[in-house]
């Protein structure tokens, strides 16, 4: 499980993208792990190459977020 930057706070929203791409391209390598990311980017399964199995809308203090889940 990981809260990356979304790339307000922490990041600018094209450093975020980066780290997406490259965090999605090395999870592409374990097979049968489970992930769950949560991201207020609303191109972040883009950004990442892979589409969520399942998603679940929350919020992350007054942040809206998707919790994407990868098994």
């Amino acid at each position: 499980m990981t809260n990356p930057p979304y790339g307000e706070r922490v990041m600018q929203r094209g450093e975020a993208e980066e780290l997406y791409r490259r965090f999605g391209a090395a999870a592409r390598e374990l097979d049968n792990w489970k992930m769950y990311i949560l991201s207020s980017h609303t191109e972040f399964e883009r950004t990442f190459g892979k589409q969520a199995v399942k998603k679940r809308k929350l919020y992350n203090g007054m942040i809206k977020c998707d919790l994407f889940m990868y098994y």
